[in-house]
């Protein structure tokens, strides 16, 4: 049996595992100029430095229009039907079970962290990573007993340890951690599984690590699948992601143990990049987190090494919006706050800092600098646990 080192090692894709460099040509090597060059004819039309005399509002109003058109997800809106399923009581908060309608055509899985005290609080949507782990996906943030031994060392490696909900509950937030589109509860399951899928998990138990490694192997090699199959249905992975998570608002919204004014949202790494679409195309959250996942898109064509693959994302606004530019269309109303990790290898630096420069230079010509700050730690790809504390302090300041 290998170890338990080695089979997180497996199952984990480039973007989370640490490889030596050898090359220094593009990862599209002939192809990257030709790319480059069609980018460059067009840039990034919709960008807020091209926003001429066109106000503000009708700025955003346009931009999220066309972020929304390639999310390409509009269902028709039901009642949340919120279910609690079970609740547990834990110092000063209790962690409930619950579902709800993410549409007519599905139900969204997750936890509901509610402080015991007494009063409206602040809340927060705390997104899971992408990490090419699809096995847990909300378990990721809480920590539950009887936790897989898996999940407990993928914690310890990109969290400190830390099941970050817990904390941001313990501080008076009321926390929801919803499970996306194709992780946790509701990662693909089969009556009938494919042969290569039995055959991975041939004599393997699921409290076995290797068993876990296997499935996330497997789970990740059909997300191009998934992505295809979800365009020829008209409709996008992220789309239903980042609708899924605006629901979670919903949810957060109509509690009675929240303050529906003071809502914000955080994230490492694909959790990050959902917190940039949820911070871009939901007013209500007024503080924002984004850890792990903040570069100009084009800078990319730079690595020379596999990367983000198997990624969600709103295929063709990149026509007119840069990634940081739908973090832009919240300023300066929503205060944003940045986390790149100096070691990060799924990004340049180049494209590290000019992204987050960009947002900044955004918040400081609408006058409003000290809604945004950006900042670098010298560390690999990881949300630890001073990056937590510096993040939760930014949600505090401008919720609390």
């Amino acid at each position: 049996m290998i170890s338990l080192m080695k089979a997180v090692a497996v199952l984990l894709p480039l973007t989370l595992v640490a490889q030596p460099q050898q090359r220094a040509e593009s990862w599209l090597g002939s192809l990257a100029p030709q790319v480059k060059s069609i980018h460059n004819e067009r840039g990034f039309p919709m960008d807020y430095k091209h926003r001429g005399s066109v106000s503000l509002e009708e700025w955003r109003k346009r931009g999220r229009a066309e972020l929304n058109r390639f999310l390409s997800y509009s269902p028709k809106q039901v009642a949340l039907d919120m279910k609690v399923e079970k609740i547990e009581k834990r110092d000063g908060y209790e962690v409930r079970t619950v579902s709800f309608a993410g549409s007519a055509h599905y139900r969204v899985p997750a936890y509901l962290l509610v402080p015991t005290t007494p009063g409206k609080h602040p809340a927060a949507v705390a997104l899971h990573d992408h990490g090419g782990w699809f096995y847990h996906g909300k378990e990721k943030l809480v920590k539950m007993p009887g936790e897989h031994v898996a999940l407990t060392e993928f914690r310890n490696r990109y969290y400190g340890g830390r099941a970050y909900a817990d904390e941001l509950a313990k501080r008076g937030f009321v926390v929801i951690v919803p499970d996306a589109f194709f992780w946790g509860e509701r990662r693909i399951r089969y009556e009938q599984p494919p042969a290569e899928l039995s055959k991975r998990l041939a004599g393997l138990s699921p409290d076995q690590p290797e068993y876990v490694a296997a499935t996330n192997s497997f789970l990740r090699e059909r997300a191009a699948d998934l992505n295809t199959w979800l365009s020829f249905s008209g409709t996008s992975w992220m789309g239903i992601v980042s609708y899924d998570d605006r629901r979670a608002v919903d949810v957060l919204a109509s509690l009675p143990e929240v303050d529906a004014n003071r809502i914000g949202c955080l994230g490492l790494s694909g959790g990050g990049y959902r917190s940039t679409y949820l911070t871009g195309t939901d007013p209500r959250i007024k503080a924002s987190v984004i850890t792990g996942w903040m570069t100009t898109l084009p800078t990319t064509l730079d690595i020379s090494y596999q990367v983000h693959s198997a990624l969600f994302d709103a295929f063709g606004v990149h026509g007119y919006l840069d990634h940081p530019d739908i973090a832009s269309l919240a300023a300066p109303t929503t205060a944003i706050f940045v986390q790149n990790c100096g070691q990060d290898r799924l990004f340049t630096r180049a494209g590290m800092e000019s992204s987050t420069n960009k947002i900044r230079d955004v918040y400081a010509d609408l006058k409003k600098p000290e809604r945004f700050q950006g900042r670098f730690y010298d560390v690999p790809h990881q949300f630890n646990a001073q990056m937590q504390d510096d993040a939760f302090a930014w949600l505090e300041k401008w919720l609390k």
